[in-house]
C-alpha cells in the first residue's frame, strides 16, 4: 500500500470516527484486528454494537466507495461481525454491520462528501 493510500484510508477512517461521535455513537476500539481480518470502527449505538467498514476515494476512477464492496468483501465483513459479536460483545447484545462511504478532494483530501449506510448486510 502506498504511503498516499494510506493516509486517505487514515482520513476517511478519522472523518467517519468524529462523525459517528457527532451523531452520538460511543466509540470502543478502532482498527480491532482478529484472525479474520479488521474491522475499522467499533462502536456502540445505545443497545446495539455497531461494527463500521470505512470506504474512502478521492475520486471515481474506482467507483463510489459503497461500489467497492464487493461479494468476497461482503462475505469477509459478515464473518468478522460474526467472530466479533462470539468472541467480544457476546452472543445476547445486538449487533450491526454499517458502511461509512467517504468522499475526498483529491487535492487536498478535505471532506466532500460522507455517507452513512446502516444495516448493510443482513442475516
Amino acid at each position: 500500500m502506498t504511503k498516499i493510500r494510506r493516509q486517505v484510508g487514515q482520513t476517511g477512517e478519522e472523518v467517519a470516527r468524529t462523525y459517528l461521535e457527532e451523531q452520538g455513537y460511543e466509540i470502543l476500539e478502532t482498527n480491532y484486528r482478529c484472525p479474520l481480518g479488521e474491522i475499522d470502527i467499533v462502536a456502540r449505538d445505545r443497545g446495539t454494537v455497531v461494527l463500521v467498514e470505512v470506504r474512502t476515494r478521492t475520486g471515481f476512477s474506482f467507483g463510489t466507495p459503497e461500489e467497492s464492496i464487493t461479494v468476497e468483501k461482503a462475505r469477509r465483513l459478515k464473518r468478522l461481525a460474526l467472530y466479533y459479536q462470539k468472541a467480544v460483545s457476546g452472543c445476547d447484545l445486538p449487533c450491526r454491520l454499517d458502511l461509512i462511504a467517504v468522499m475526498l478532494s483529491k487535492k487536498n483530501h478535505a471532506l466532500e462528501k460522507i455517507n452513512h449506510i446502516r444495516g448493510i448486510l443482513a442475516g
